[in-house]
């Protein structure tokens, strides 16, 4: 079962979760790896957490372990015994044991003799959270595009002027498969294909420049030189490039993501003390994310902890 819960992707993604939560509670400069792989120091084995927390203290690192149970009965005094093993054998100066069905009355006795910390996380609905993370919806912007058309000229020696768009003497067809490799440098024998190209472009120049958010298409065209190396595939047999002329429309697009479809947790201690967290991920970029959280019973925006993950220069 351990080896199957591994190559879950949802439990990893549980795992990552509660990492993400103990990350942003805490003070800045921690440093967070979910999962991560720990030395035994009685035999020298590599052993794994679900994620590890690590923070200077002075001079001083500190390491704290966390270790998840998604299961549908209390977690009792055994794991907590096997966690307490675990903590002792890495080193690790606190473990955290996360359970999403609570923790029974001796697993709690036993947590506070072995230097671990309980935590239960569950869901809640958008009407639980506390009302000063109830945000109506987050929206994220996409840019997207789609080659229109690409044309070729001949490489001509000695030529040294810049041709237009209209110069273009072959025209690809509308069929071509963007990511055949068609391009062939004759010095190194590296391929690639046109959409290697479009990247090409965008990571030289911005071609999504001042193109405003949620407006139809704007058309735009690249013009890429070659010194006379590189060959492209034709129906007419291989050309050898000077210049390759793309067409490609432009837009930046909305993605609203509401608070129902976002991901709303509760995460308790036994004390009774608990945070909760609105998370509002992309469907499209699975990895953008932007997160609020903050104490339950907390009244004022400036408690709240805000983090996430999105391209923030683009």
């Amino acid at each position: 079962m351990t080896a199957h819960r591994r190559r879950d992707p949802e439990w990893r993604e549980f795992e990552r979760l509660i990492a993400r939560i103990e990350a942003d509670a805490g003070p800045r400069g921690l440093v967070v790896k979910s999962p991560d792989r720990l030395r035994c120091k009685l035999t020298g084995r590599l052993r794994e957490v679900d994620a590890s927390i690590r923070a200077k203290v002075g001079t001083n690192e500190i390491l704290v372990t966390i270790e998840c149970r998604r299961r549908s009965k209390l977690q009792d005094v055994t794991w907590i015994e096997q966690l307490a093993t675990k903590k002792s054998s890495i080193g690790a100066d606190r473990t955290i044991a996360v359970s999403a069905s609570g923790f029974s009355a001796e697993a709690q006795i036993a947590a506070s003799h072995a230097g671990i910390s309980l935590r239960k996380i569950s869901d809640l609905t958008a009407s639980d959270i506390n009302p000063i993370l109830g945000l109506d919806l987050v929206m994220f912007w996409h840019k997207a595009c789609a080659i229109t058309g690409a044309g070729i000229r001949a490489y001509r020696a000695g030529d040294d002027t810049v041709p237009e768009p209209d110069g273009v003497e072959y025209i690809l067809p509308p069929d071509t498969d963007l990511f055949a490799p068609i391009f062939h440098d004759t010095n190194d024998g590296s391929s690639w294909s046109l959409n290697d190209v479009w990247r090409k472009v965008q990571e030289t120049l911005d071609p999504f420049a001042e193109i405003t958010k949620g407006e139809p298409p704007i058309t735009r065209t690249a013009r890429i030189p070659y010194p006379g190396t590189v060959s492209i595939d034709t129906r007419h047999g291989p050309w050898k490039l000077g210049h390759v002329f793309m067409s490609i429309a432009m837009w930046i697009e909305p993605e609203m993501v509401p608070i129902e479809d976002a991901l709303k947790v509760s995460y308790s201690d036994p004390d009774g003390s608990s945070v909760h967290r609105v998370e509002f991920s992309s469907q499209r970029t699975q990895d953008w994310r932007i997160s609020l959280q903050a104490q339950s019973d907390a009244q004022d925006v400036s408690e709240i902890l805000f983090g996430g993950n999105w391209p923030h220069n683009k």
